[in-house]
């Protein structure tokens, strides 16, 4: 990733639907325990989060955004020692990718808290985690999700960021 810190890539309407419609399999905490024990967990969503904590499965990385269906109900807080970024609606910003690419680099587990939005960063997630990385994120009045990172998904995540717009910071 060549950016500069502000920039950002846009995640078009016609994309966004790719998006929506390539979810993961529906799964459950019980799910997460039986079928992928022993690997790099990823969650994504403060319901998300909260259920596999409470399932005591280790997460390797947890990205919140202290709300459920964008709204703060009050349920969720700030944890110490948590990464705060900003990522408006829409986008994915170059600080969040920087931050991931890190975190996957240095093996560290992390919690990343997010002013904006927090849905999208599945998309950085699969990009700089390893194959067989589980990613979890919940679906809003559905339930909760999960994702095998593999080679085929790897791809097609490259060719969803080299279609989507990059608004530069000057």
């Amino acid at each position: 990733m060549r950016l500069k810190s502000g920039s950002k890539f846009i995640v078009s309407p016609e994309i966004r639907r790719e998006i929506s419609q390539s979810n993961g399999e529906l799964c459950s905490p019980d799910i997460i325990l039986e079928r992928y024990a022993g690997r790099t967990i990823c969650s994504v969503g403060d319901v998300t989060t909260r259920n596999l904590r409470a399932a005591s499965i280790d997460i390797f990385l947890q990205v919140v955004d202290l709300k459920t269906k964008r709204t703060t109900d009050g349920s969720f807080f700030h944890e110490e020692g948590s990464i705060r970024l900003f990522n408006p609606p829409g986008v994915i910003t170059h600080d969040l990718f920087i931050a991931l690419e890190k975190i996957f680099r240095e093996k560290k587990k992390t919690r990343i808290e997010i002013d904006g939005e927090e849905d999208l960063a599945v998309i950085p997630i699969i990009f700089y985690s390893k194959l067989d990385t589980v990613i979890a994120y919940g679906i809003p009045d559905t339930g909760m999700a999960c994702l095998e990172v593999t080679q085929s998904l790897k791809r097609k995540i490259d060719d969803l960021l080299k279609r989507m717009d990059i608004e530069w910071r000057k």
